[in-house]
């Protein structure tokens, strides 16, 4: 079986995240295995990957698969000309024609790609990825899977436009079982859930030697973003119990790109709160596992999540962790009382954090617990799931294009 991933955000090189990780080590796993792997993906020219990719899997770098476009050059002249008109009420008809030829030559990139590997079943990572594989085409003579790295709330609130497409594709990945009903609101194609793959460390946080250490923190691993990941939710919680727990301090671990703006009103308020040794945000780390293990506690005030790997690494590691009840997958991977708290609001969140760091015997507990809920999500129950869904939809689209075939 021929199997190719398809990515095409043009971050493999850049951005240390969930779903570039996931890339890497799908295309390794596959190879792994014994199947023939290729992966599409759009970087630098050159630029190593953030997270290398070590198999013999062939790479298709779209921004190295050169075109030669007389109606890019065309559109691109007419966009000159036209720039001041389309700042008018003559913009309707002065449309910019820049996006579809490039959406075109984007296309004839990966049908290069496509025809040079021949490939089986195709694993979209992003819906926009599926919509440049789509672009133009009824019907194909492979399989597609696509994946939903997001909670059925975000995805519908980001990619509204695009659900139709859903429809298009042989099987859509969903990460919990509990997403499968919501995305069936949008989508009538088959819907599998498969989570992400949890590291299962040997190591753990060690609450005695922590509380020797006598540096109490706690942390969370999350690019910083106002809206998906709120750092500043944490910092207020925080704010609120500094003064009565004044040997802990709160780490953030995550670069604010694309939107470096938020980090400056991160800064600044951490400045009016005079908590500048208190809250400390750091850039994106290679050893996140280094840094957890200096960690008592995960504080985790994102609104919304597919299947979090910054939160299940902690808990594999033996932390405790405070979400918000609200927020979905997170109110699935930490089990309020029991591995974790779940807060409703920000005080409750607060208060909370509080009661974690003024019970050591809690957080060893919690802690226990933590690392034993994600060991469902080891690496080959995952594999093998992915494998079957591989091979069962790749013999589906066969017989499909057989019956088609007859008649």
């Amino acid at each position: 079986m021929r199997i190719l991933l398809l990515l095409k955000n043009g971050h493999l090189t850049t951005l240390v995240g969930g779903g570039e990780k996931i890339f890497s080590e799908f295309a390794d796993e596959f190879a792994r295995r014994g199947f023939k792997v290729g992966a599409i993906h759009d970087d630098p020219v050159g630029e190593p990957f953030v997270f290398p990719i070590k198999s013999s899997v062939s790479l298709f770098n779209l921004r190295a698969i050169k075109f030669f476009s007389p109606s890019l050059v065309a559109a691109k002249i007419w966009r000159e000309i036209t720039r001041p008109l389309s700042k008018t009420f003559l913009a309707p008809i002065f449309l910019d024609f820049r996006p579809m030829v490039k959406s075109k030559i984007l296309k004839r990139k990966i049908d290069r790609a496509l025809l040079a590997f021949r490939p089986d079943v195709v694993v979209s990572f992003f819906p926009t990825d599926v919509q440049a594989l789509f672009l133009n085409r009824c019907e194909t003579n492979f399989a597609t899977i696509q994946m939903v790295h997001f909670a059925p709330n975000l995805f519908f609130q980001i990619f509204e436009e695009l659900c139709p497409l859903l429809n298009r594709c042989d099987v859509v990945q969903t990460l919990l079982p509990s997403f499968i009903e919501p995305m069936r609101s949008v989508c009538s194609t088959e819907i599998v859930a498969i989570p992400n793959i949890v590291p299962q460390f040997a190591e753990s946080v060690d609450v005695d030697e922590r509380e020797r250490a006598g540096s109490p923190r706690i942390i969370y691993v999350a690019r910083l973003d106002e809206q998906i990941k709120r750092q500043h939710v944490a910092i207020e919680a925080f704010a609120k119990i500094a003064d009565a727990c004044p040997d802990w301090t709160l780490h953030f671990y995550g670069d604010s790109y694309p939107k470096p703006a938020y980090g400056r009103r991160l800064e600044k308020t951490i400045s009016e709160l005079n908590l500048e040794n208190r809250v400390f945000l750091h850039p994106t780390t290679q050893n996140v596992k280094e840094e957890l293990l200096k960690s008592d506690i995960v504080a985790f005030p994102s609104p919304s999540e597919g299947f979090s790997l910054a939160l299940t690494e902690a808990q594999s590691l033996g932390l405790p962790a405070v979400g918000f009840a609200y927020a979905p997958s997170v109110n699935e991977l930490i089990v309020d009382g029991e591995n974790g708290f779940l807060a409703t609001d920000v005080d409750d969140f607060a208060q909370k954090l509080k009661t974690l760091i003024e019970s050591k015997e809690l957080r060893r507990r919690f802690g226990a617990n933590a690392k034993k809920s994600v060991e469902k999500y080891e690496a080959s129950r995952v594999w093998d799931a992915w494998e079957t869904l591989l091979r069962e939809t790749v013999e589906k689209k066969r017989a499909q294009i057989a019956a088609r075939a007859l008649k």
